[in-house]
């Protein structure tokens, strides 16, 4: 047995700005109001219903206690124009409608036409017992492709869902994140960092990939990847969807990669759309290939001189890890969220961190309060910085964890990085072709 000598740090748990103050839980949303709180202040927001038949007195219901709010076991979610300064209106009667997975879309660009006419801003709430991933695909794409810029958005949520959290306080907290999502999708900013990511002017970029491909002959095949670009605070850019080709040799050996040609001419394209800059740090969801590092290291030489050289991280997040560690001094074992463990045998490649961002929020705290055992993620950094400070990068991604307006958990595992990009590239398939090959989404709600 080979036995291998293990650092470790904590990674101090960023803090998130409100429209009153700053607080490092998503869920003082409750009390300090979000970041947009003055500028959405008094605005009405329809709200159309579309459930099925099995779902639809269990929807009504919650849609009652989403706008009325809800209280349980000393645990409870105020009114929505409490908490969010915006009024939500909707009226059973003429607001609810009975549809079928067949009918989904037909009766959602009814809805969304409706709101169009009605509001500037509004949401389609969808209930069923069972939506088709094709179904919700292409659900999300007719909202995406003709609304998105008009406040227009749909919001999904199972049966299932919503009776195993009934009851319980754990039902507070789905109205919580449903509330906080219906607020992003039609306009509204929840919480942003309170400081930047990067500690210069820089971009960061995340790549995903859909697990569809299509053979488009003998030699090459068609897969589909996404890439997301945030600034240095973490805000949304833009996504740029993409078809790629290459033959099933090179995809069985590397794995799914940005061709060099494609990754150079994109990484070309963001610097002149927004600017030289000193720092770009990149996510990846697969292994990183040589020929990535090599598209990579050319821009950077090329937009690099003496006086202004331009740094890169280059990371493969791997989420599908092995690794577990234990806390004694826990009253459940449970480890710290932030906890960063640094490999004292390196690769001859990679600098390798092992980044917890879920477990016990605090210090003080003695147990998680849930079960399972907390899974970390996996770093494989390649980068031309002479030093890197490991509590740098783990910085990075626990704030990038915090920035996914879709929940209020304060235990996030994925950045929105890997998670959203991952997202555009589900999507891809059903959206390009040949005459499309490629596309931009300018709104990161689009794909919440």
């Amino acid at each position: 047995m080979t036995y291998e000598i293990i650092s470790a740090l904590r990674v101090q748990e960023p803090g998130l700005q409100f429209y009153n103050g700053i607080h490092v839980s998503p869920r003082k949303i409750m009390s300090l109001k979000p970041f947009s709180y003055r500028e959405l202040l008094d605005e009405e927001v329809r709200v159309k219903l579309l459930a099925d038949i099995d779902t639809l007195d269990l929807s009504i219901k919650f849609v009652d206690h989403l706008i009325n709010g809800y209280s349980i076991s000393n645990e409870t979610i105020p009114p929505f124009h409490k908490v969010f300064g915006l009024k939500l209106s909707f009226n059973r009667n003429n607001d609810v409608k009975k549809t079928t997975p067949d009918n989904l879309l037909v009766d959602l660009e009814e809805a969304l036409d409706n709101l169009r006419s009605e509001s500037s801003r509004g949401i389609v709430l969808i209930a069923m017992k069972d939506l088709p991933t094709h179904v919700y695909k292409r659900s999300k794409i007719k909202s995406m492709m003709a609304y998105s810029g008009l406040h227009l958005r749909t919001q999904f949520i199972k049966k299932k869902t919503i009776e195993s959290y009934a009851g319980t306080k754990g039902y507070v907290y789905l109205l919580l994140n449903v509330a906080t999502a219906v607020y992003a999708k039609i306009g509204g900013t929840p919480w942003k960092l309170s400081r930047s990511i990067l500690s210069t002017k820089g971009l960061i970029l995340g790549i995903s990939f859909s697990r569809r491909r299509d053979k488009l002959s003998d030699k090459e095949m068609i897969y589909y990847g996404a890439i997301q670009i945030l600034d240095r605070y973490g805000e949304h850019l833009d996504t740029q969807i993409r078809m790629f080709i290459a033959s099933p040799k090179e995809l069985a050996s590397k794995g799914l990669f940005v061709p060099y040609d494609k990754l150079k001419s994109i990484l070309d394209e963001v610097i002149k759309r927004y600017g030289k800059v000193p720092q770009i740090v990149i996510h990846k969801s697969a292994p990183i290939v040589d020929e990535e590092i090599k598209a990579v290291r050319e821009i950077v030489e090329k937009y690099s001189d003496e006086r202004y050289p331009v740094f890169y991280v280059f990371a493969h997040v791997k989420t599908n890890t092995i690794y577990r560690a234990y806390d004694i001094s826990a009253g459940d074992y449970s480890i710290q969220r932030g906890l960063m463990l640094l490999r004292s045998n390196k690769s001859s490649k990679w600098i390798q961190y092992i980044m917890f961002t879920t477990g016990r929020l605090y210090r003080t705290v003695s147990e998680r309060g849930k079960l399972g055992t907390p899974r970390p993620l996996e770093l494989a950094i390649d980068t031309n910085m002479h030093r890197v400070i490991p509590s740098y990068i783990g910085e990075q991604v626990l704030a990038l964890t915090k920035l996914d307006w879709n929940n209020t958990e304060p235990e996030v595992r994925e950045p929105i990085t890997i998670k959203y990009s991952r997202r555009a590239a589900q999507i891809a398939p059903e959206i390009l072709n040949f005459n499309a090959p490629d596309l931009r989404i300018a709104d990161i709600r689009d794909l919440m």
